[in-house]
């Protein structure tokens, strides 16, 4: 396909969405201040799923400072503070092991896993530090499953149905980490399948699909590759994607947007589209506007364009 932008479609890739409180805060944090985060977290302590999103894109975004540190060192009992350190200590050690350029500190996963399991204790009810060593885990090769169950549990506990846990727990079982496609399959089914409906964890197979999908491309062996141009027209996807139109996007429409709605809704557009379901994908585009995330788009081509290409298809230009 070729490369395609709309003159007048300006797609956004940050991770924030629509919170505009979070933008605001996040670019207070990166200059110094961290007075209005201090402030933005304390909103969310009743409020779990948009509290996960806001402690993974600030610490996303500002792991290559010691901001939070510095707050932490004022207010050392602050929760928030401690949450947020720990996943940006989780987020520093995971970048490192994924072999990307190491921007923060250089803490063991013993020491990361401290300061998790610190703001766990600060903080009992919250699910946000659990949710923190759920991701961390990828990080730690010599975690048994044991251990890894455990730590799941102890969020379930706090939060039974928290979309980001559901997240973390499934990429940790890519084989690309420390799973395999039966262990990615299985758990993305069995807990969509328990999610009650309306939840966002109705996606999680199309998150699987995608990361087979990836998987098989990157593959160059001719098996793993043979009939992935047909990957999304197979019977199991569009079930899958009748499932989670009824149990999950025509139920959510009237309904409050969890944090990171725009975030599953381009996994189900992407979906749609290569599924060949554009009648379907249309109201799904309109609901992303312009917030589009980087996956899956990626696994077929430049994010921007991919995207661009379709909606002006699918929706005209606007």
């Amino acid at each position: 396909m070729a490369v395609f932008r709309s003159k007048s479609f300006k797609a956004s890739f940050d991770p924030a969405f629509d919170d505009m409180d979070l933008v605001e805060a996040r670019d207070e944090l990166a200059q110094g201040r961290w007075e209005p985060t201090r402030d933005l977290l304390e909103d969310t302590r009743r409020n779990w799923d948009r509290r996960a999103h806001r402690i993974r894109v600030l610490a996303d975004a500002v792991a290559a400072a010691a901001w939070v540190e510095r707050w932490q060192a004022l207010d050392p009992g602050n929760p928030d503070a401690a949450a947020l350190r720990a996943q940006i200590e989780v987020v520093r050690l995971v970048r490192s092991r994924n072999q990307v350029r190491e921007t923060g500190g250089s803490k063991t996963e013993r020491e990361v896993e401290e300061l998790c399991r610190l703001a766990a204790s600060v903080a009992p009810k919250d699910p946000a530090p659990w949710i923190s060593l759920i991701t961390l885990a990828r990080a730690q090769a010599g975690l048994s499953r044991e251990a890894f169950w455990a730590r799941w549990q102890e969020m379930r506990e706090r939060d039974e149905w928290s979309r980001d846990g559901g997240h973390q727990t499934l990429i940790y079982l890519f084989g690309a980490w420390r799973g395999s496609q039966a262990e990615m399959y299985d758990f993305a089914y069995w807990l969509a399948g328990e999610s009650p409906s309306g939840s966002p964890l109705a996606v999680l197979p199309l998150v699987a699909h995608a990361e087979s999908y990836r998987a098989r491309a990157a593959d160059g062996r001719p098996d793993s590759r043979a009939g992935l141009d047909y990957h999304w027209a197979g019977q199991q996807v569009n079930a899958d994607l009748d499932r989670i139109l009824e149990r999950w996007f025509l139920r959510s429409v009237s309904a409050p947007a969890h944090a990171q709605a725009k975030a599953d809704l381009n996994y189900l557009a992407h979906a749609l589209i290569y599924a060949d379901r554009h009648s379907d994908a249309r109201p799904v585009l309109k609901a992303i506007g312009p917030h589009v995330t980087r996956l899956p788009w990626a696994y077929t081509g430049d994010p921007e364009s991919t995207f661009a290409y379709w909606r002006n298809r699918l929706l005209g230009a606007s």
